[in-house]
């Protein structure tokens, strides 16, 4: 039924003009609040970005300052290997390889002791403190021959994990270099680093005021504090640096707390991570980074610093705010009261047009009168439409104008598609015997069975012949599948007949029998008719086919007893790849010369 509105009649309202107007005062206050947020807007992109710029400083310094002292160790320890693989050192030579090593701790002073150790665990080792090189047999150590394996199946240096050397009471960095000989593996060579010095590197200077440097081994130890010159005592071989849990500081031991907060005030291009927590009623902002390739696992390198610290570059912007936030709250007031009355008719005309484009007649409701008299006298004009479209929509299929409406102008073209044709068996000698009413109710509730099975599967209902529907596949859309789509429509309307049958028959009414004729070939499919009426339809040999087919179940099953007889031709059961079928045979259907095989879908 059409959506009933409200008459027509004048009413009292105001020009939109007007309405404008009197607004126009309060844009004045407006463009003050916007001047002010463009200047507070722009004046935090500023601070940001210098705040950003700041913390890359200091993230490459940190950064900078790592490499600069452990690469040089890794350079050393490379230019011996290739020394000892060109032949120039000979390793089997003790006192040369001897005087080499010690000497080149000469020239990298941050290295401990550089040793070399041969495939039968014999150890060559300089240490820097005693300034000896002893030699030892480690063939018996699983630790030196676990170690020895992981760097035999290397080929190029990398740095391993940190090591607690009992003998200097220590932890150290260890640069492990496999020494290849024309493809063989003749040893390998080892520099160490130890943890002080790095420590020691990252104290040198202060970074930020009331800020401190860490470096973290992994995310779970620590292993440089700013401000903390010693290493702890309790290391061991199976603690080699403290746990963040086992370090005095408050604030880096609760780094990782759940209650730290993602901070946005940096920029988003920045290429650390950072965080905002709260430590003994203080706030401090983390920022951090992975640096990957000087341990077995990322170091990550970082600071810390007062909140405080960084809020005083703020300050000013929130002076300026707060000065602007009277003129800002007044003019917010005027714009929304004045914004939502004008707003309101116009979003709700904007929903309901919304819901038109997507032909959703059953939801719709008719738009009130409104006092602005260009939006009341377009809300009227929604609402005639709106009858209009509501009657439009019992007459022409809603899914065929959508697809119409997706696709563009529909020209005719020949393409091939997919047909169905289906009728109720003996309709008629039944419809004798039933009122007017009763027909209609059945067809109408017969026909919303057959119709929800066909759209289910994307096919277009042409039209209504009697008892009979009129269906195809292929156009507007194109569907690749489309044979498949109308055998699988057939199938899901024995079904639905089938499960409407027991309920007839629960209700002591007669059972439904319907055939079903699909074919799929050529025909021209467009808009067909005259200028002022035309017809989405399809026209050709194959709609005469499909019709066939289904006027064929007539003389395979004179006395049907099925529920639904489908009949498919030899073009649509070969266009499938998923559906079952019983081969009937070759038919001479009516009207045609040349006999046409033909299925039975199961």
């Amino acid at each position: 039924m059409p959506i009933s509105t409200s008459p027509d009649k004048p009413m009292k309202s105001l020009p939109i003009a007007t309405v404008l107007a009197v607004s126009f005062g309060t844009l004045v206050v407006i463009t003050v609040v916007i001047v002010l947020g463009i200047s507070l807007v722009s004046g935090l992109r500023n601070t940001r970005d210098l705040l950003t710029d700041k913390a890359e400083a200091a993230m490459k310094t940190t950064e900078y300052d790592l490499r600069d002292l452990l690469d040089p160790a890794a350079f050393q320890t490379t230019y011996i290997s290739r020394l000892i693989t060109s032949g120039q050192l000979k390793i089997d030579d003790r006192d040369q390889l001897s005087d080499f090593l010690l000497g080149a701790l000469a020239g990298t002073p941050q290295i401990s002791s550089l040793t070399f150790v041969a495939p039968n665990f014999q150890v060559t080792a300089a240490n820097r403190t005693s300034r000896r090189v002893i030699t030892l047999d480690e063939s018996n150590d699983p630790v030196a021959r676990r170690g020895l394996a992981d760097i035999s199946g290397r080929k190029d240096g990398s740095w391993g994990p940190l090591v607690y050397v009992s003998t200097l009471a220590e932890t150290v960095l260890n640069y492990r270099e496999p020494v290849i000989r024309d493809g063989e593996f003749i040893g390998a060579l080892i520099a160490t680093v130890p943890a002080t010095i790095v420590n020691a590197r990252m104290n040198a200077g202060p970074l930020l005021t009331n800020g401190k440097r860490f470096i973290l081994y992994g995310t779970g130890r620590v292993l440089t504090q700013e401000g903390i010159d010693k290493p702890d005592t309790g290391l061991s071989m199976d603690n080699v640096i403290p746990k963040l849990e086992e370090i005095d500081d408050p604030v880096l031991r609760n780094i990782w707390s759940k209650n730290g907060e993602k901070l946005e005030l940096l920029g988003d291009d920045a290429t650390f991570n950072s965080h905002y927590l709260e430590v003994g009623g203080k706030g401090y902002i983390f920022v951090y980074k992975d640096l990957e390739g000087y341990a077995d696992r990322p170091f990550t390198i970082g600071y810390y610093i007062l909140n405080d610290d960084v809020a005083v570059e703020l300050r000013r912007l929130m002076i300026a705010g707060f000065a602007g936030l009277g003129i800002m709250l007044l003019s917010a007031v005027v714009a929304i009261v004045i914004g939502r009355r004008i707003s309101r008719p116009v979003l709700a005309l904007s929903a309901a047009s919304r819901q038109i484009s997507q032909l959703d007649f059953s939801t719709v409701k008719s738009l009130p009168r409104s006092r602005f008299t260009e939006v009341d006298e377009a809300n009227n004009a929604y609402n005639r439409m709106l009858r209009g479209l509501t009657w439009f929509e019992t007459y022409v299929p809603k899914s065929l104008v959508r697809k119409l409406m997706e696709s563009g102008e529909a020209r005719s073209e020949e393409r091939v598609v997919t047909v169905m044709f289906t009728d109720i068996a003996g309709f008629t000698p039944q419809a004798e015997s039933m009122s007017s009413e009763d027909v209609a109710d059945f067809l109408n509730h017969h026909f919303e069975l057959v119709t929800s099975c066909i759209e289910a599967e994307g096919g277009t209902v042409d039209k209504f012949i009697g008892d009979a529907v009129m269906a195809f596949w292929g156009a507007p859309d194109h569907q690749p599948d489309h044979a498949a789509r109308a055998c699988r429509a057939g199938l899901a309307i024995k079904k639905a007949i089938i499960a409407d049958n027991e309920e007839r028959r629960k209700q002591g009414l007669g059972d439904v029998h319907m055939r079903i004729g699909i074919h799929t070939g050529p025909l021209v499919v467009g808009n067909i008719g005259s200028a002022g009426r035309l017809n989405y339809t399809v026209v050709g040999d194959t709609v005469n086919i499909a019709q066939r087919m289904e006027q064929y179940g007539k003389t395979l099953s004179p006395d049907q007893t099925d529920d639904v007889l489908i009949l498919v031709t030899d073009a649509t059961f070969e266009a499938t790849t998923d559906v079952k079928a019983e081969r009937i045979g070759d038919y001479r259907l009516k009207g045609r010369h040349d006999p046409v095989t033909i299925y039975r879908l199961d």
